[in-house]
């Protein structure tokens, strides 16, 4: 085999390994991710892995180093698209969240879990967003008339991960885009005023409302597109948190108790413990009850995609929820 064949085939095992990492740490964190998980999801073997990383934390850095790559790439294609600052802040900020969006994941791996690995992943992050700022300030220079401090654009985009790690944290299932106007509302209000900013969120409103409805927000059909199952999802052992999504798939809106009563769990911390970490791997959004009363669960968009990709379809009435009332 000549060194072009060689080189070519390490990239494509390093590829594999490293959608691999993002999937097991995307679905069990990284304080429960090990390299003969990732080896498995990877269908590598271990002597394979180490050919190409060194060990967990150096394929976690090079998860960070893509993650940064593959942003700086849509926010340069963005900004070189415009004419103006205001248009090229703005087209950045929608090509980054449409990024995002349409990889949740890998979204939650690079914001939330970068956070929960340890100071070294989180130094490697910062450095990346270090120099994004730099490349983001060469294009972007003061807008004319500007009043804002030199370290403005260091505290623009330290907002924008801070409002990105909380929306993934949450689970919520708002769609990433609808941080636009708040987002770009911050930016120009810091740059050119709360009257500029007024008119930026409300141009950023109609133009999320064009995006999303272009885009169809409605559910695809089973089938239609390949979907990532978490690589714990496909363990033997997850059969209950597998039961919680078909069974939620079917029943929106159930509770706490009656998601245990469907599933077969008897104690009440174990439904809690399972549907939080479902919840982290953005398949669920929890909606709050009243004070004393139950909370209720619903799929995310990937959790429904998740649950489509599981269910038997010989078996349409897998795990309905009792109708019986909840115990008091």
């Amino acid at each position: 085999m000549d060194s072009c064949s060689v080189t070519v085939a390490g990239n494509v095992q390093r590829r594999r390994v490293l959608d691999a990492m993002v999937s097991v740490v995307g679905a069990r964190g990284f304080a429960d991710t090990t390299v003969t998980l990732v080896c498995a999801q990877a269908r590598v073997s271990r002597a394979t892995f180490y050919q190409v990383f060194d060990g967990l934390d150096d394929c976690f850095l090079a998860v960070i180093d893509d993650g940064y790559t593959r942003a700086r790439g849509v926010i340069a294609a963005a900004f070189e698209r415009e004419a103006t600052w205001r248009d090229g802040v703005r087209a950045a900020l929608v090509a980054l969240l449409t990024l995002f969006s349409g990889e949740p994941v890998l979204a939650r791996v690079w914001f939330v879990e970068t956070l929960a690995a340890g100071v070294w992943a989180l130094e490697r992050r910062q450095r990346h967003v270090e120099a994004l700022t730099s490349m983001i300030v060469q294009w972007w220079p003061s807008p004319e008339g500007a009043q804002a401090n030199p370290l403005a654009a260091s505290a623009v985009m330290q907002s924008v991960l801070g409002v990105l790690h909380t929306h993934l944290l949450t689970g919520t299932s708002e769609p990433l885009l609808d941080l636009l106007s708040p987002l770009m509302g911050q930016i120009v209000a810091l740059y050119l005023g709360p009257r500029a900013a007024a008119g930026e969120i409300a141009r950023c409103e109609a133009l999320t409302h064009q995006i999303l409805s272009e885009s169809s927000p409605q559910p695809e059909p089973p089938g239609t597109r390949e979907v990532q199952i978490p690589g714990s999802l496909q363990d033997a052992r997850a059969h209950r948190a597998r039961a919680c999504l078909l069974c939620l798939s079917r029943n929106s809106g159930a509770s706490n108790r009656q998601i245990a009563r469907a599933v077969g769990i008897a104690r009440d911390d174990q439904v809690s413990t399972m549907l939080g970490r479902l919840a982290r791997m953005g398949l669920l959004v929890k909606e709050q009850g009243r004070p004393g009363g139950p909370n209720s669960w619903s799929l995310s968009p990937y959790g429904q995609l998740v649950a489509h990709a599981l269910r038997d379809p010989s078996d349409p009435d897998q795990f309905e929820v009792s109708d019986t009332p909840l115990d008091k």
